[in-house]
């Protein structure tokens, strides 16, 4: 007789398990993500945590996590992989970390990651969702590559004369850590015995002006009326970053101007910045105009603390109020992204000239 009641017993315990547990850690598992770092470079590895809170004193048996990344991540580091999943089990009380290792991919904000956990009894009849709140920022920086138009510059900062009978026109602008292949000569003694380990010196020349970089994401006139490609704004961003980095090995210091959207920025940004300053803002910003080029440019003419030599970098060609700035005592030097080869020259020979002014 007994034999005839075990088969409905199974049934009926396979019908009600899944709802007893769905009632018990139901609005008692959480979950959030975090990054361990918040800018990245492309090919850079980063860790993304998923933390699955279990506050009930019912065991998960199973809980899948799936994870979605943006086209700027990947979970490879030679190919585009943007879905991960894994599967585990939470005892009661207790928390548990999954850590994705990603890479940096392409350029910009990492956003949105999306993240979803789904949790069952073990059996898999009845999966209960848990929403996972997303607490990391993360972004990537532009790419490192050359210069696409070689400046005649000749940044001359990092070497200096002791001997006062020629005097050189450099001064001594910081100390940083030795770094591999940096001249013996330029070592700080002083300040090594100091600080307990090898310093060198760093040099900036009155004869290096200091540059305004201006990187425009305005495709159309006028600028709201479409939005510049991805590809082509992340061309400019490594170009403009190139370019920083170039400034400052050669001792000047760059006065960044932008009119892209960068994180929260809804205006115009106009900042006194270092190279890596620069990189940290261009991994925020997108190809998106919020003001036209030629506002942005008056008001650089407006500001008293803004340098005379200007690099501006935009999709469009040079426009009539560039053209109109030597009359304010400023030379420009404009780049364009679909120049041809004839303007390249060009443009080469007309920062030449600047320099020697």
């Amino acid at each position: 007789m007994m034999w005839l009641w075990l088969p409905l017993l199974i049934v009926m315990a396979l019908w009600l398990w899944p709802r007893a547990f769905d009632r018990a850690v139901s609005g008692r598992v959480e979950g959030f993500l975090t990054a361990s770092r918040a800018e990245v470079d492309p090919g850079d590895e980063v860790s993304l945590c998923v933390t699955l809170v279990n506050r009930s004193w019912m065991p998960i048996p199973s809980a899948e996590i799936e994870l979605e990344l943006p086209p700027q991540l990947s979970f490879h580091r030679d190919e585009a992989v943007r879905l991960g999943h894994m599967t585990l089990s939470v005892l009661p009380r207790r928390q548990a970390d999954i850590a994705f290792t990603v890479y940096g991919w392409r350029r910009g904000p990492a956003t949105p990651i999306q993240a979803s956990a789904s949790i069952s009894e073990g059996l898999g009849l009845v999966p209960t969702h848990v929403a996972i709140a997303n607490r990391a920022s993360l972004a990537v920086r532009p790419r490192a590559t050359r210069l696409k138009y070689r400046f005649p510059l000749s940044p001359n900062g990092w070497m200096t004369r002791e001997s006062r009978t020629f005097p050189d026109e450099t001064a001594l602008r910081s100390v940083r850590p030795y770094a591999y292949g940096d001249p013996v000569r330029h070592i700080h003694w002083r300040a090594s015995a100091r600080l307990g380990q090898l310093m060198v010196k760093e040099f900036f020349s009155t004869q290096t002006p200091d540059w305004t970089l201006v990187l425009s994401a305005q495709a159309t006139e006028p600028y709201w009326s479409g939005a510049l490609h991805p590809d082509a704004f992340d061309a400019l961003c490594e170009q403009a970053l190139a370019i920083a980095r170039w400034l400052a090995r050669g001792g000047g210091r760059v006065c960044f101007a932008t009119n892209a959207a960068c994180g929260n920025r809804q205006r115009a940004t106009i900042a006194w910045l270092s190279a890596e300053g620069v990189a940290s803002l261009l991994a925020h910003a997108q190809p998106i105009a919020t003001c036209d080029l030629d506002a942005l440019l008056k008001g650089l003419v407006r500001s008293s603390s803004s340098p005379r030599h200007w690099i501006v970098l935009s999709p469009l060609r040079q426009s009539a109020q560039a053209a109109r700035m030597a009359q304010f005592g400023i030379h420009v030097v404009w780049m364009s992204m679909s120049s041809s080869e004839e303007e390249d020259r060009a443009i080469a020979m007309e920062a030449s000239n600047h320099a020697t002014h």
